[in-house]
């Protein structure tokens, strides 16, 4: 069995978090899609639809021959206005729901992981459980907006300030994985406890204190490797995109060539979307792993565990 409780250093936070999917990553990403999977589609197909149109109405508005099509969509859009803003606002509202049950997915499982000693539950177990948290996460959302992110503009404005003295530069690229860890574990805290919002934020920043640079190598370590999974995969249909536009191009079809631009552009954004969006899984998973490991350092559960299991044997 995983161990989630333990003492760890910069080397255990990544490769316990490769170790956790050796172990567990089918059984995890099973229940994810179950749960994301449906919701992934539908903003796949609203993230091609809107990236699509755009860019057609980008190219349209360049290209000399094709005012009348510029004055349709423009007509189209005014005739159409009220419902536009509506799709456009169901849209967000949707990528919304969507980032909250991505962050909200891995803190449930590991916790099931944790009380059931193993991965006896399912789907449902999951889903109850995220209900059971949803008002936190509304909560979470609105403390966020009005205390947490506030706070995070003044850091990275100072920062910023910084940068014009050279100082600030090294500090921006230690700082965005110190944000980052410093979001996940707040949200860790916050979801995982009966503790308020200013508690969470609190024990955060001491585990970030505590363990600094542990936590900003592994997390920097983290967020490299999914950029660089993540530029992988959008280079894919890049170079079958610029292949494909070369070869219109070479045939004198202008129109055309544009309209391979913006299917090529919009599979990207699409494709970029999804990926990173299941690829995010590794980072909440290793911010996981730090929060149950500074648990482990406060509380010592697992020893305590032991202590127990050596009374209920004597007895």
């Amino acid at each position: 069995m995983f161990q989630l409780f333990k003492d760890r250093n910069f080397s255990d936070f990544i490769n316990d978090t490769f170790q956790f999917f050796k172990m567990y990553g089918k059984h995890y990403f099973k229940n994810y899609f179950v749960i994301n999977g449906g919701l992934l589609l539908l903003a796949t197909v609203l993230i091609y639809f809107f990236m699509k149109v755009y860019m057609e109405f980008i190219f349209s508005s360049i290209s000399g021959s094709a005012g009348n099509q510029v004055n349709y969509m423009k007509d189209f859009f005014n005739a159409n206005f009220g419902l536009m803003i509506a799709i456009i606002i169901g849209a967000i509202i949707l990528l919304m729901i969507i980032s909250l049950l991505q962050f909200t997915f891995p803190v449930v499982y590991l916790d099931l992981l944790d009380s059931k000693k193993g991965t006896d539950f399912n789907t449902k177990d999951i889903v109850n459980a995220m209900k059971k948290r949803s008002l936190k996460i509304i909560k979470f959302v609105l403390g966020s907006v009005f205390i947490l992110f506030p706070l995070l503009i003044i850091v990275f404005g100072l920062l910023i300030l910084l940068c014009f003295i050279i100082i600030g530069i090294p500090l921006l690229f230690v700082m965005i994985p110190a944000i980052v860890s410093f979001i996940h574990l707040t949200f860790f805290y916050y979801m995982n406890s009966e503790e308020s919002f200013l508690k969470a934020i609190s024990d955060s920043f001491d585990t970030l204190k505590q363990q600094f640079w542990p936590i900003i190598g592994s997390t920097t370590v983290i967020l490299i490797i999914l950029q660089i999974v993540s530029t992988v995969f959008t280079m894919i249909p890049y170079v079958f995109g610029m292949a494909s536009m070369l070869t219109t191009l070479e045939n004198g079809a202008k129109e055309d060539a544009f309209s391979v631009i913006s299917v090529m552009m919009s599979i990207i954004v699409v494709v970029s979307t999804i990926v990173s969006y299941i690829l995010n899984n590794l980072l909440l998973i290793n911010q996981g792993i730090i929060y149950y490991s500074h648990i482990e350092n406060s509380d010592s559960p697992s020893s305590n565990d032991f202590i127990e299991m050596i009374g209920v044997e004597s007895e």
